[in-house]
């Protein structure tokens, strides 16, 4: 099998002079993408920043105005008409606390004024009911720990303030505890 072994002025020449990205280098060196990082590391060339991060930023003007200029014209059918204006509906009932499940099963609410709300104005509805139920805001280093593991599960009998360190030592415990359970052969 036919070791490839780029030279380090060829992958400074194409990432660094030629600013091309990791995938396009991969395939003019025949190689897979991992390799190419991996010897991007060895040789300790420095890494380019991710240039299209936008965490942050705002769209241009120019931006703004092509994204406008592509929705121009467009024909929306009755039922997108419909769904959009339930959406925006569900959003604004009520402004503060409206509710939203979370892609990852998290429910946040909308409660802008929250000293640890995101930008969009939501913070996660088990703080909410852990803070309330306390009478004081969560601590930096305090989480508050799913008993059930259940993450929409907020009821305060399934929920625990602990500290950082005591919640991540809970769940390699518990890592341990399923990896012992697996090995198990009676």
């Amino acid at each position: 099998m036919n070791k490839i072994v780029p030279q380090k002025e060829i992958l400074i020449q194409l990432y660094i002079i030629e600013k091309l990205p990791i995938h396009k280098i991969a395939k003019q060196l025949n190689m897979s993408v991992g390799k190419v990082f991996n010897y991007i590391k060895l040789y300790q060339i420095p890494t380019r920043k991710n240039e299209f991060n936008f965490k942050g930023k705002k769209h241009s003007v120019l931006s703004l105005e092509k994204m406008s200029k592509a929705q121009k014209g467009k024909v929306l059918s009755v039922e997108t008409k419909r769904k959009i204006s339930e959406a925006h509906r569900k959003l604004n009932k009520g402004g503060i606390g409206a509710k939203k499940q979370r892609k990852d099963g998290y429910i946040a609410v909308y409660f802008p004024d929250h000293p640890k709300s995101t930008k969009d104005g939501y913070i996660m509805e088990h703080i909410l009911v852990m803070e309330c139920n306390i009478g004081r805001w969560i601590k930096e280093n305090e989480v508050v720990h799913h008993k059930n593991h259940i993450r929409n599960d907020n009821r305060i009998e399934n929920l625990e303030l602990m500290t950082f360190s005591e919640h991540a030592r809970l769940h390699m415990i518990e890592r341990i505890n399923r990896k012992k359970k697996g090995m198990m052969t009676y």
